[in-house]
């Protein structure tokens, strides 16, 4: 029989209570899974657990409270019953026969021995046929009302009887009302050695996926939650079925360091999935501690159940890379000292499994960062350069600008339109993109021109680490780095009649800089968008970037020049030089411009040099192999026809 007690899970208690008391029941939730619940043989106080679907649970519970009729009815199949003595049962309540106060083999516990086993309910010998709906609920009701037979009913599957529960069809409106007049007729069964209250249950994915009227301001109506399993639900699991995994050892109890490693790993997994991960570790021979240190091994197994991959690619990087990460970040990311080694922290916590600031294992992201500061100082290139130190290449920066999910349901093109809307099938640009590559650099550009439903999925993907796309499956984001950038602070805020001002310059020191944009990112999410708790989720992971200071203009000219000689030889095979003389013209010129940071640079060195370069190998026909070198800069002025010009020197071969 099934055991209640304080262990017991929180929804078998409320079932358990609520059932006595109430005539209509709602479970929704965790409904497709397998339930794990506490049993005792008779004759015996050993307590054990074991799982079972939904429906072989609601019959041995049923039972268990000595319910003569248990029966089953879903969208597809018409109402049957647990036993064919339960049948027999129903008959004799539906005809007016007289009823038997002790029907053979149901009371006093004798139910068990005589039921088929427990993964088979008794079904009409015959293929299936579309329910008649009336009669099914004349039937249910003419049972509910009874006063002699203890009799409950489950309708599973409830929430495939409705398209959608805010725009009911008149069939459906009708069905739903005669559900709602059924468990209003319900009666309380009362004899000698007890009293029932006939029962009516709905199972459903969501509770709003039903009509409200069933059960808003309705005293016989309860909703109980079925829960995915919790910590210690998952301790359990583990412990019964450790021997089962590939590689386990001996007959003891699983070591504690498995279990508290499979406890981190699997959070929000089902039962189901959890058997996944037994099999998956028998059929791909993974065992469950490692062969050689005698170290859990759970992590490769998840791993292959969540990214299909057996070796994490954070595992894969070397610390010798990581030693040399900050001369890398600052060849590319030019003037931002205090960035760079903010940036370097998170990263090094991100290597190591530190990232959630826990001592347990997490399925959070990997990092978060938040990239403020004024436009053009490097925070994209910052997200881009930081791709390729821990994946290899840029392209494993996934970039999403947030200026084009300001529209109403903008999520669903993250995650995926609802089945049945246009577009369901192909998923969504965000969950396919993580599908695809799981160990990524995220990049949310211009986070607070995101509509608000976006917030929402930002706050599942901090705190939980996954979403369930559109399509139903669970994509994870415990192997990412996610980073967001902003200009908030950097300029006031544009209205019909006032154009922005800036808030910050590059005359302004950087700490009273960092102060006023850090500042006005918090009246932003505290006070515009009224969303703490989106800010409460970036912690102290704020990285405000610096103006392009003197020399470090110099500098980000320099790179410029270098890439440039770069793409001559290798796309031209031309050789390519620039004089002392019309680099320190690019620096002038870059350094009257630095208000648009590097971009700002890149614009001048594209403007004063690039095109008016293009413009002489084109009409002088250089050809490869030629030496090139450009001896002068002129800016004629801006009003001038061309207003930079260049002296070029080519050497042909």
């Amino acid at each position: 029989m099934i055991v209640l007690s304080e262990t017991s899970p929180r929804w078998l208690r409320e079932l358990a209570r609520f059932v006595h008391v109430k005539s209509l029941l709602f479970v929704y939730g965790n409904v497709h899974d397998l339930v794990s619940f506490p049993i005792c043989t008779e004759g015996s106080d050993e307590v054990r657990w074991t799982e079972s679907d939904l429906p072989v649970f609601f019959r041995r519970f049923l039972v268990d409270l000595d319910y003569e009729v248990v029966g089953w009815v879903d969208p597809v199949e018409e109402l049957s019953f647990a036993t064919p003595e339960m049948a027999d049962r129903f008959e004799q309540v539906e005809t007016g026969h007289e009823v038997p106060s002790e029907p053979p083999c149901v009371r006093n516990g004798q139910a068990s021995a005589m039921m088929p086993p427990p993964n088979v309910l008794s079904r009409p010998p015959r293929e299936p046929e579309p329910v008649n709906w009336d009669l099914t609920l004349a039937r249910i009701t003419c049972g509910l009302e009874n006063t002699q037979v203890p009799c409950a009913f489950v309708i599973d599957l409830a929430s495939r009887l409705v398209s959608s529960p805010d725009r009911l069809t008149r069939d459906e409106r009708t069905l739903f009302t005669k559900v709602l007049k059924a468990s209003l007729a319900s009666r309380e069964v009362v004899r000698e050695d007890g009293r029932w209250n006939n029962l009516l249950l709905l199972v459903c994915d969501k509770l709003n996926d039903l009509p409200t009227f069933l059960y808003l301001n309705n005293p016989r109506a309860r909703s109980i939650h079925l829960d995915r399993p919790d910590r210690d639900g998952r301790g359990r699991f583990i412990s019964r079925y450790y021997h089962h995994f590939h590689g386990a050892d001996g007959d003891g109890p699983a070591p504690p360091a498995v279990v508290q490693e499979f406890i981190d790993l699997t959070d929000a997994m089902t039962n189901y999935e959890m058997r996944s991960l037994v099999n998956l570790s028998t059929r791909e021979a993974i065992p469950v501690t490692d062969p050689i240190t005698g170290l859990p091994n759970v992590k490769r197994i998840s791993e292959m159940y969540k990214y299909g991959v057996t070796t994490s690619e954070w595992d894969r990087i070397e610390s010798g890379k990581l030693a040399q990460a900050e001369a890398f970040l600052h060849s590319r990311i030019k003037g931002q000292q205090g960035a760079v080694a903010r940036v370097l922290d998170i990263v090094k916590r991100a290597k190591i499994g530190l990232a959630a600031g826990g001592a347990e294992k997490s399925n959070r992201p990997r990092g978060v960062l938040f990239f403020a500061g004024p436009t053009g100082v490097g925070k994209t290139e910052m997200a881009k350069a930081l791709a390729e130190l821990l994946f290899g290449r840029e392209e494993r920066l996934i970039r999403f600008d947030m200026s084009e999910y300001a529209a109403p349901q903008s999520d669903q093109r993250l995650l995926g339109a609802p089945p049945g809307y246009v577009g369901y099938e192909e998923g969504g640009q965000l969950t396919n993109a993580v599908k695809k590559n799981p160990f990524s650099i995220l990049l949310f550009d211009e986070v607070e021109k995101a509509h608000d439903s976006i917030f929402d999925k930002f706050l599942q993907i901090l705190d939980d680490g996954r979403l369930t796309d559109g399509k139903g499956d669970t994509v994870y984001f415990s192997e990412c780095i996610i980073a967001f950038t902003s200009n908030l602070g950097t300029v006031t805020r544009t209205t019909a009649v006032e154009p922005p001002q800036a808030l910050v310059t590059p005359d302004m020191p950087y700490p009273e800089m960092r102060q006023r944009i850090l500042e006005e990112i918090r009246n932003h999410f505290n006070f515009v968008l009224g969303r703490p708790e989106i800010l409460n989720r970036f912690g102290d992971n704020f990285v405000v970037f610096d103006f392009i200071r003197p020399p470090m203009d110099e500098e980000i000219v320099d790179l410029l020049l270098e890439r440039l000689v770069l793409a001559a030889k290798d796309g031209m095979k031309v050789g390519l030089t620039v004089a002392p003389a019309a680099r320190q013209a690019l620096v002038a010129l870059a350094r009257n411009n630095l208000e648009h940071g590097g971009r700002g640079i890149r614009n001048v060195v594209d403007a004063a040099l690039v095109n008016p370069l293009s413009r002489a190998l084109f009409d002088q026909d250089v050809r490869p192999g030629a030496r090139v070198r450009v001896a002068e800069l002129a800016d004629h002025g801006e009003n001038a026809t061309t207003r930079f010009d260049i002296e070029v020197v080519v050497d042909q071969p």
